[in-house]
This record gives structure tokens, C-alpha cells and sequence, in this order.
């Protein structure tokens, strides 16, 4: 089974309409938007459907209209698909819609959390005295000098996205990110300004970062249930004790994008989804590691390909079964109970398998069902570790894409000796 990483977009990937689809063809979704209107007392799913362009891009309304479509798209995500992640991150915001997806914070508290951010950033610079822009360059050092040269007293202007190899971005008040600008222009340095109301950031979000550190404290943190990247430090969180910490020091940081996805390179990561409204993290990825699939969850013709390349990736349950009977240390030296409840097992699971493979087709529940149990046979018989057994049936079911399949398969079972198919 390939390794796969899941990616949530931040602000700026916003557009009326987002979720649309999505909520009329999944109630999981509908639901989702409900409970977002019921958690901040207002109609977002109206805004994000049907709103004004420019009230959906103000930063208090951007972003939990963006964390509850990517969460939403999350969850019809993991029905559909059956597939769980080996990694998550998300840009900006979408780091706290990871850190939602993930378990670590509750929904309903993470739209409101996301609310409160906004508010926070939107009150530290007042619209349109603030200004983002994205610079197509592989010279970041230029880019620090230019930022240096420009700053004082009056303004100031720094990097605040390392986005890719090909583009970071620039955050200050705007008339010092203006004279940013007109310097590259000089230089015949492309740049493009950004669909938000807020330098997002820098250290002109200092007074939002204390204010929403205060915020945090009001909420309890769980569990990740998927490892998850910090925009600050580019590795993945401790522990749920990280988040106040981290999710503040994000707002004043540069958001550390690039090194994100080495990260997940070197992790050996083959493929990404990106989930939540638009490509903007896929067109990111071109210019960071191009070879590295990736996949926009909101774009109908990406899921097509998403779904063949999750097929090919599978390994054959029965298949699988045998490569993980062989793979397990025997502890027995029984030489007929081995043959009897080792060899002879893993033979008809192969016969099983090879008359598959002739019919064409893949296995049927029941005989997944046969599988377990011949492989649980092996298993006893090997004298297998109760805990490494386990371990083994979360393996192969990861391995052959039926963890929706066997979600509620009982474990304590397998401890007690046992179970039988309800």
C-alpha cells in the first residue's frame, strides 16, 4: 500500500460556490455545513454557496467557511475512498482544519476557533492596510535584502510563505509591500497580489497572536489519530500539547511550506490529496516535487484518477494475506502442527487465490472472511504475540484498501482466543 499524504489549503482558496456539489450529492456533507451554521448562529453554508465575493474573502468569514468545506470534503473523502492518511498538513488555516480532521479539535469548536482567528488577524490590520503578494523567484535571499531595504519605522515587509521552489510570498502594511513591488518590477520580477484582507504572518499579526493564544485556552484538545506537520517547524506534532504553541507562533511565522513537503518526501510519501475548495496546493506542488501524484479532492476529473490510481495501489486481500503469513516469526517446532495449521492453511489460501485470479475478480466478503480466519489458524499456530497478530490484521486490511470494509472487526476477539462473523 503507497504511502499517502493528505493536504488542506488556507485562505485565499476561497470562492462562492465551494461545497456546492458536494452537499447535494452527500448528506455527510450537508450535515457538516449545519452544524457549522448551528455552531456560529448564522447561514455560512449560504455565504459559501450563494454570497458576495467580497464578504466571503473577509478573514473572519474565509476561514471557517474554508475549514467546514474541507472537512466536509474530509469526510465523504474517507466513506468514499476507504483510505486514511500517513500524513496530514495544511497551509495557514488549514492546519487547523487537519488538526479537525484528525480528531484533535472537535468541529463545531474549530469553526468557532477559526471565526475568533480571523476577527483577531482582521483587527490587528484594518482592510486594505494590509497587502500579500506572491513572488515568482527562486532567489529568496534577494527577496530578504529587497524586504530589508524597504522596512522601518513606517511599514515593514517580509517573507511570511516559503509557498514553493518558484514562489514565496511577501506580508506588511501596504504602501512598504507597494515599494516591495515596484522594486521587482525594476528587477523584471513577476509578483501577483492576494485574495486577502490581511498581511498574514509577519509581525503585524503580533497583537492577533496574543489575543488568540487567550482564545485557545477556552478549549480542550484531544488525540491526533494521523500523524501532523507544523508550518512552524516543518515536523510533525508531539502531542495535542503542541497545539496552543504552535497554532500561535503560526501567525507571526512564515509558513514553512517547502520544507513541509520535503518532509513528506523524505518520508517517502508517493501520493497526495489535497482536500478542500480548489488546486492551489497542487499548483504549489509542481513547483516543490513534481514527481509526487497529487490530487485536488474538489475537482470531479481528479477524483476519476484518484480513485484508479487507490485501486492499483491496493494489493489483493488474499494476496496480501500470504505475503503476511510468510513474513510472521514461527515460534513453533511441532513439525505436524506446523503442517497442520501452517502449510496447510497458507496452501488453500493460495488455491483460493489463484482460482480468483482465473475468474478474473476480486475476493468476495466471504472469502476475506476465510482468509482471516486461515490466517488467524497460522497465526495460533506460529504462536504468534497476541499484540503482533493485531498488528498484522491492521496491516493487511491498511495494505488492501478494506479498512472501511473491516472498521468494526473486533480485536479483543483475537486476545480472547477467538470470534466468530456476525
Amino acid at each position: 500500500m503507497q504511502k499517502k499524504a493528505f493536504v488542506f489549503p488556507g485562505q485565499g482558496s476561497q470562492y462562492v460556490g465551494m461545497g456546492k456539489k458536494l452537499v447535494e450529492n452527500f448528506k455527510l456533507a450537508s450535515d457538516v455545513f449545519e452544524e457549522a451554521n448551528e455552531a456560529l448562529s448564522f447561514d455560512l453554508k449560504k455565504m459559501c454557496f450563494e454570497g458576495d465575493k467580497s464578504e466571503l474573502t473577509l478573514t473572519y468569514n474565509a476561514q471557517p467557511a474554508i475549514l467546514t468545506t474541507s472537512v466536509a470534503m474530509f469526510r465523504v473523502l474517507m466513506a468514499e475512498e476507504g483510505i486514511t492518511p500517513d500524513l496530514m498538513a495544511g497551509h495557514s488555516l488549514g492546519e487547523i482544519s487537519a488538526l479537525t480532521a484528525a480528531g484533535a479539535i472537535d468541529f463545531a469548536d474549530a469553526v468557532k476557533i477559526v471565526r475568533k482567528r480571523g476577527e483577531f488577524m482582521q483587527q490587528a490590520v484594518p482592510p486594505q492596510l494590509g497587502s500579500m503578494i506572491a513572488v515568482m523567484t527562486r532567489d529568496v535571499e534577494k527577496l530578504k535584502d529587497i524586504c530589508r531595504s524597504v522596512s522601518g519605522s513606517s511599514g515593514i515587509a517580509s517573507i511570511s510563505n516559503f509557498n514553493s521552489r518558484t514562489q514565496t510570498v511577501i506580508s506588511g502594511n501596504r504602501h512598504t509591500v507597494d515599494q516591495v513591488v515596484k522594486i521587482l518590477e525594476e528587477q523584471q520580477i513577476k509578483s501577483s497580489q492576494l485574495n486577502v484582507s490581511a498581511p498574514f504572518h509577519c509581525a503585524l499579526m503580533e497583537p492577533a497572536a496574543e489575543m488568540f493564544k487567550q482564545e485557545l485556552a477556552n478549549y480542550t484538545f484531544h488525540d491526533f489519530k494521523y500523524p501532523i506537520l507544523s508550518n512552524v517547524t516543518a515536523k510533525p506534532y508531539q502531542g495535542k500539547e503542541d497545539i496552543v504553541e504552535n497554532l500561535t507562533a503560526q501567525i507571526v511565522m512564515p509558513v514553512r511550506w517547502v520544507d513541509c513537503m520535503t518532509y513528506a518526501k523524505m518520508a517517502m510519501v508517493q501520493y497526495a490529496v489535497e482536500i478542500g475548495p480548489g488546486n492551489v496546493l497542487k499548483n504549489m506542488m509542481g513547483g516543490i516535487y513534481s514527481d509526487i501524484p497529487f490530487y485536488c479532492y474538489d475537482i470531479p476529473a481528479n477524483v476519476t484518477v484518484l480513485k484508479k490510481h487507490i485501486e492499483k495501489s491496493y494489493i489483493p486481500f488474499l494476496s496480501r494475506s500470504l505475503g503476511i503469513s510468510a513474513a510472521t516469526r514461527n515460534h513453533n517446532w511441532n513439525e505436524e502442527e506446523y503442517r497442520k495449521g501452517v502449510i496447510e492453511p497458507y496452501n488453500r489460501i493460495n488455491e483460493l487465490q489463484q482460482h480468483i485470479e482465473k475468474d478474473g475478480r476480486t475476493a468476495t466478503l466471504e472469502e476475506m472472511q476465510q482468509g482471516i480466519e486461515m490466517l488467524l489458524t497460522m497465526f495460533q499456530t506460529k504462536k504468534t504475540p497476541l499484540d503482533e497478530q493485531v498488528a498484522r490484521f491492521q496491516e493487511l486490511f491498511r495494505d488492501s484498501g478494506t479498512e472501511a470494509l473491516f472498521q468494526d472487526f473486533d480485536y479483543r476477539a483475537i486476545k480472547q482466543g477467538g470470534f466468530a462473523w456476525i
